[in-house]
């Protein structure tokens, strides 16, 4: 017996009454497949400027930083 084949034999013997619990336990790691690879929030600073860091001080004075 595969492993999945193991699995589905637990499934049918999991109680009606632990249904819901079983289902919220195995979600996950469903879910975790279907995720981008990288976070959601990776390049979200990105400005197009490539000397940013260069033009730190003048950015921060046109924003009014530490006025």
């Amino acid at each position: 017996m595969t492993t999945r084949e193991e699995l589905h034999a637990l499934i049918d013997r999991v109680p009606d009454d632990d249904i819901d619990a079983v289902v919220q336990s195995l979600r996950p790691f469903i879910e975790r497949t279907s995720r981008p690879a990288r976070p959601a929030f990776i390049g979200m600073g990105h400005s197009g400027h490539s000397d940013t860091s260069a033009r730190a001080d003048e950015i921060l004075r046109e924003t009014g930083f530490g006025e």
